[in-house]
């Protein structure tokens, strides 16, 4: 199983969490709940590649926009963590899985 994050489009208006994007589709740098700070964490002690699942907004559908490497994990706060990305690739592919609303992050099968 892989883990996958769930954001919002970058032109999304309403975003919770401050995000850094390069060109709408690769993720360098997050802020997010602690508890997902945790996983990302142990997925770079592992060296697992984690998924970024873009969620849709306007005419953009959602995809897995793309993979990545985490290479820092910091916390800002008591609830709130910062990560950093390393070796994002692009994927462009439909989502394994539709979250829920507020849904943070999930398991599933990798992209092929």
């Amino acid at each position: 199983m892989a883990f996958y994050i769930v954001v919002h489009h970058s032109s999304d208006p309403n975003q919770l969490w401050a995000n850094e994007w390069e060109a709408q589709t690769l993720l360098r740098t997050i802020t997010t709940p602690k508890n997902i700070g945790v996983m990302l964490a142990e997925a770079k002690a592992n060296g697992e590649r984690i998924f970024v699942h873009r969620c849709a907004w306007n005419t953009f559908p959602a995809e897995i926009c793309c993979s990545a490497l985490v290479s820092e994990v910091h916390d800002l706060d008591k609830t709130t963590a910062l990560i950093r990305f390393t070796d994002v690739r692009p994927v462009g592919t439909p989502p394994p899985v539709t979250p829920h609303a507020g849904q943070s992050s999930y398991d599933a099968r990798p992209p092929e």
